[in-house]
């Protein structure tokens, strides 16, 4: 699914970092662009897109401008393409290259093993400036379900003279479209049945990012291989899917007979569903597979359990089945899978997904399924589909909905205890013990699952909240409360100069960890730190320890500190609960007012009972 999306991006070369503030200054430009793009939609639902470009490049810089990549595969073509390089001050021809010439490569993803998405190149060369190069390329497809972007300005440090953007389309088909941060005019035509629409900028100023100005389309009726649709609404491509799918949800009678043995006395629907989850993530591999139309439609369950692998699509179609088998219903779902994935435009229905998840409905809320980890618990998603809209299939229909945010304090918990014991010359020792839960568990199954002994110990040593520890023994145990993940860390460390000293004073520096921008990723934070440091004879401390007690909105902290004979208790306590919008400079003096309040040094008196407390430096 996500190579087809691809190759969209390769052909409009959507594929540059793109700013989305509002104010950019206007800096030196490495090349000025002339481009006409022309796209025609045909009754038959294919489509061709005819680009033509001038460029007149002034450095080395530039070159990249003139790169030419033109993605295909089984639903893509690549027709022609023509270049011709000029001296940019005598206009002589200096070099022509054809279809023939283009380097050819496979795309070769980190996520996908099958897939047959190959694409064409042209880097252009020059040995000095300026140049002109002047571009054609024509590439055709299969379907009109996925339609290309327009961007105006294609790069960054880029002019723009001219820029013009025409669609030509059977007017029974439809076409939509959305125009995000344009200032480009737009015509329209009507004759002989069809549309044609044309959008155009001129003079356009460079900047060092490139500008998020684009127009984005999509069709009303479409046609994938032989399968049509329509998708005025999110509720039409959602049965659209459903239908792509229909009947390859078919389980082998042995298999059917072995899920239900699974959960045979099991009456409690979520243990039904945490013991199916479980068996498909031992026992299937995740493999993805992007050929054709299987970038869209699934493999069939029976193979999936005769190869025991299978893509997003597939692993969710198998899951569905084995809970229909046991009697619970459950939606195939379409999500725009990433960490850093945008939103989707919800007022634009379209193709903008890129992975499968499974909604199992319950009286209550949804439980959640990630059918390609083999790590999270039933009923949790991770950062890579949590909180934004996806769509829910069904049959004759479908909805938009969210899945969970998990940003209350259960899912955003980190609690520590640890003892520390100090010998004369401010080495010490430290036994810590670690429970995090929710999100902050998820970057421990990473730890836990991929890297090694010695990676994960110098994860410990360069994480610590406490400066220098050098940790000797530890585990790292990843547990399963229902849907809610936990992990728990212990480690035995060392610290040299835990304290340091004058000829009467030992100063023990702050050692509770700083609040990170990391902290606040899910907007919630409950943190508990409970340390009990076993102070020498000699060291007594005396007066008022430092005590912190924060309350504001969306905030509330306390630190206390108590001595019980030689042992020093120290307690931190700190609960936010961000609002949905933080601007980052609000968020950055947030952690600033928060690890200054907490940043407290304890002065101990080696030659008398007397201490006293301050802030530190």
């Amino acid at each position: 699914m996500l190579k087809v999306l691809l190759a969209i991006f390769l052909f409009t070369e959507n594929y540059l970092p793109e700013d989305t503030t509002s104010v950019q200054k206007e800096v030196s430009s490495f090349s000025t662009l002339t481009q006409k793009q022309t796209l025609t939609i045909n009754s038959d639902y294919t489509y061709t897109l005819v680009d033509e470009r001038k460029l007149f490049i002034t450095s080395p810089s530039g070159l990249k401008h003139a790169t030419t990549i033109l993605g295909y595969d089984q639903l893509n073509e690549v027709n022609s393409f023509e270049l011709e390089i000029k001296d940019g001050l005598t206009g002589k021809s200096l070099k022509r290259a054809r279809l023939k010439d283009m380097g050819d490569a496979p795309y070769i993803s980190s996520f996908s093993v099958f897939e047959d998405f190959r694409y064409k190149f042209y880097e252009v060369t020059a040995v000095k400036y300026p140049i002109e190069v002047t571009v054609r390329s024509e590439v055709s497809s299969k379907t009109n379900f996925f339609l290309p972007v327009w961007l105006p300005t294609p790069h960054s440090n880029q002019k723009v003279t001219q820029s013009s953007f025409a669609v030509n389309y059977p007017t029974e088909l439809g076409l939509k479209y959305k125009e995000i941060n344009l200032s480009s005019e737009k015509s329209e035509t009507v004759a002989n049945g069809m549309t044609t629409l044309t959008w155009s900028g001129k003079n356009l100023a460079a900047y060092a990012i490139r500008p998020d100005s684009k127009l984005v389309l999509a069709p009303v009726k479409f046609k994938l291989d032989q399968y049509q649709g329509e998708m005025t609404d999110w509720s039409e491509l959602a049965a659209w899917q459903y239908e792509l799918n229909k009947g390859r949800d078919v389980l082998p009678e042995d298999f059917k007979a072995k899920v239900l043995a699974m959960v045979e006395g099991v009456e409690e629907p979520y243990e039904k569903v945490k013991i199916l989850y479980s068996y498909l993530q031992k026992n299937f591999r995740y493999v993805s597979i992007q050929l054709g139309i299987g970038g869209w439609q699934t493999m069939t369950a029976a193979d999936v359990v005769n190869n025991a692998y299978g893509d997003c699509k597939a692993l969710t179609n198998l899951m569905k089945a084995m809970l229909e088998t046991v009697g619970i219903a459950s939606n195939y779902t379409l999500v725009r899978a990433g960490s850093d994935a945008k939103e989707i435009e919800l007022d634009f229905p379209a193709p903008q997904f890129n992975h499968v998840i499974l909604q199992v409905p319950t009286d209550g809320n949804p439980i959640w399924l990630e059918c390609t980890s083999n790590v999270l618990p039933a009923g949790f998603l991770g950062e890579f589909t949590r909180d934004r809209h996806v769509l829910v299939t069904k049959e004759g229909g479908g909805f938009l909905t969210k899945t969970p945010a998990y940003n209350t304090e259960g899912w955003n918990l980190i609690q520590s205890q640890s003892k520390v014991s100090i010998d004369l010359q401010g080495n010490a020792t430290i036994t810590s013990n670690q429970q995090l839960y929710g999100n902050f568990s998820e970057s421990m199954l990473w730890v836990k699952n991929k890297l090694d002994e010695r990676g994960q110990r110098d994860f410990l040593n360069r994480t610590s909240a406490i400066s220098g520890l050098i940790v000797r023994n530890y585990t790292i145990e990843i547990l399963k409360l229902d849907s809610l993940p936990k992990s728990e860390i212990t480690y035995e460390g060392v610290v040299q100069k835990f304290t340091q000293a004058t000829a009467k004073r030992v100063v023990l520096k702050s050692f509770l960890g700083k609040l990170t921008p990391d902290h606040l990723a899910n907007k919630s934070l409950k943190l508990v730190d409970q340390y009990e440091i076993e102070l020498p004879e000699a060291w007594q401390p005396d007066g008022n320890f430092p005590e912190v007690n924060l309350k504001e909105d969306n905030l509330s902290g306390i630190l206390t500190v108590s001595l019980e004979g030689k042992m020093l208790k120290v307690r931190r306590e700190i609960s936010i609960h961000l609002p949905e919008k933080l601007e980052k400079e609000q968020e950055t003096e947030l952690l600033r007012k928060i690890n200054t309040a907490f940043d407290r040094t304890i002065l101990l008196s080696k030659s008398t009972l007397s201490s006293t407390l301050s802030p530190s430096l």
